[in-house]
């Protein structure tokens, strides 16, 4: 595989980013407004009655939940729903590359803006004002790891989804559909200790908690094995490799029937 090929479709995600200052200026704002929408709800969740752990606790969890989504977001189902609702997917498919790392590279691009932009100002508010703390060398190293991972995590998910468009023929339905449920799943919105544990227990039969979850559990010096945190989320990287691939080959005879 050229690499130098598929690097050419990281630059184009990271210039889409650097051309619409605009939408990078709007989510910088979008995740400052979150920040303090969470911060006032679960304040006033604290105040009303008791929790299973302190406020600064919980505040801190959210904050880096919200770093960790804004730092791994992914949206293949537009990319290739446009494609397919307007035909050119076909051309994508005559470039001398596959899709698959097409898709890969260009939203590895795109992401690794918006972690810039977005990501590391939640953190840097974090710090400073919701508790968040800063990890010990060797955490902070696993954590960035495990964002990594998570990432990569986000990727395979988004791009399986993704595939369902070619029977869907609609990609932002897909997305949003994904994005509440992982939202829900992963320790986005509600900090997975909160939820009761035979709930907890159907959540992990997910990749969500690999998502939020578990980095957040090794920055915050939880996680009872980091190994651990990092097996479970390539098993499920590959779990969805796999589930992709398999959507794919279908896909391609679709496209075919299409095409005659």
């Amino acid at each position: 595989m050229s690499w130098r090929k598929y690097l050419s479709f990281t630059r184009v995600g990271l210039r889409e980013g650097f051309q619409y200052r605009a939408n990078a200026l709007s989510g910088i704002g979008a995740t400052l407004i979150s920040l303090t929408l969470f911060y006032f709800i679960w304040r006033a969740i604290a105040a009303s009655g008791e929790l299973a752990q302190p406020f600064s606790t919980i505040i801190a969890y959210v904050a880096l939940a919200r770093v960790i989504e804004n730092a791994t977001s992914a949206d293949l189902e537009n990319w290739i729903g446009e494609r397919v609702r307007k035909g050119t997917i076909v051309n994508e498919l005559k470039k001398p590359a596959s899709l698959k790392f097409q898709m890969y590279f260009y939203q590895l691009g795109k992401s690794s803006f918006k972690m810039v932009v977005r990501g590391i100002p939640a953190l840097i508010i974090g710090i400073l004002f919701l508790n968040v703390g800063l990890p010990s060398i060797s955490g902070g190293l696993y954590f960035l790891i495990s964002i990594f991972l998570t990432l990569n995590l986000a990727i395979a998910l988004s791009y399986t989804t993704s595939m369902l468009v070619f029977w869907t023929k609609v990609g932002w339905s897909l997305r949003m559909t994904r994005t509440m449920v992982a939202g829900l799943f992963s320790g986005a919105m509600i900090p997975l200790y909160l939820v009761p544990d035979n709930v907890r227990a159907v959540f992990n039969l997910t990749p969500f908690p690999s998502m939020v979850d578990a980095p957040i559990s090794i920055y915050q010096g939880t996680a009872e094995s980091v190994l651990q945190v990092f097996g479970t989320q390539i098993i499920w990287i590959i779990i969805l490799a796999i589930s992709s691939e398999l959507l794919w080959r279908k896909a391609k005879k679709k496209i075919t029937v299409q095409g005659g």
